[in-house]
């Protein structure tokens, strides 16, 4: 399970550990140890000092954005198959006017991770507790509300895994709770 909430977040890792190694790296090339004062030396600190220059301008922009456009944190749900062999996780954040559900699942080996299960829209998916549940090891059953405006793709085959979508209908709401 800490293999898939690991590659959930993979993409927001990456955006602060790339700069930080070319900040790394400009740095070292400034300093441009074991390098005899020459001409080398002179152009390694000069294409350290505009590496560094471009690092921390895209890593402003970056960070900026990051915070303008910030993805609303992410609810994980764990669902293991019966034997525990296999674990698929349910990945929903959602604002007020978009949502992003994700159901993936891991294989027997240690780093294979598969998506299954993917909706971003407008609306909500209304996924759950209830909404994924292993039948037996190679048996996954996803149910979801259908929703034809928006992109919603589940799939039917994956790796030794049949998965079982069964789209449900939207759930309507009345007064008389």
């Amino acid at each position: 399970m800490y293999f898939l909430v690991f590659m959930d977040y993979l993409p927001e890792i990456l955006v602060y550990t790339i700069p930080a190694i070319l900040l790394c790296l400009s740095v070292y090339l400034i300093l441009s140890p074991r390098v005899p004062r020459s001409w080398k030396k002179t152009t390694l600190r000069i294409s350290g000092s505009a590496l560094l220059m471009v690092t921390t301008l895209v890593s402003g922009v970056l960070f900026l954005g990051s915070l303008m456009i910030a993805d609303p944190p992410r609810e994980h749900l764990a669902f293991s198959s019966i034997t525990g062999k296999r674990v698929a996780l349910l990945s929903h954040s959602s604002l007020r006017d978009a949502s992003n559900t994700k159901v993936t699942f891991t294989d027997t080996g240690c780093c294979n991770r598969y998506i299954a299960y993917e909706y971003q829209g407008d609306g909500d998916d209304y996924m759950g507790a209830d909404s994924v549940k292993w039948i037996d090891d190679h048996h996954l059953v996803i149910r979801y509300a259908l929703d034809p405006s928006s992109r919603q793709i589940c799939r039917t085959q994956l790796s030794d895994v049949q998965i079982l979508c069964r789209p449900q209908p939207t759930p309507t709401f009345d007064g008389n709770r």
